[in-house]
């Protein structure tokens, strides 16, 4: 009959913490519209439209 391995001493509600802290539940990333399509989207990344100019923005550039 061999031993198995059994812990020496109890791990403290701290210890357990750390080491669990990395696989807690992340937040969700804010998502926003396109204002030129409507669409969802994550802030910082362009829409499928990207290259069509925003319509407040191209109003103003043909002036």
């Amino acid at each position: 009959m061999e031993l198995m391995a059994v812990p020496k001493k109890k791990i403290s509600k701290h210890k357990r913490g750390i080491r669990n802290g990395p696989k807690a539940l992340k937040p969700t990333p804010v998502i926003i519209r396109c204002r030129s399509c409507g669409r969802v989207k994550l802030p910082h990344f362009y829409c499928c439209s990207g290259e069509r100019a925003i319509p407040d923005e191209q109003s103003n550039s043909n002036n």
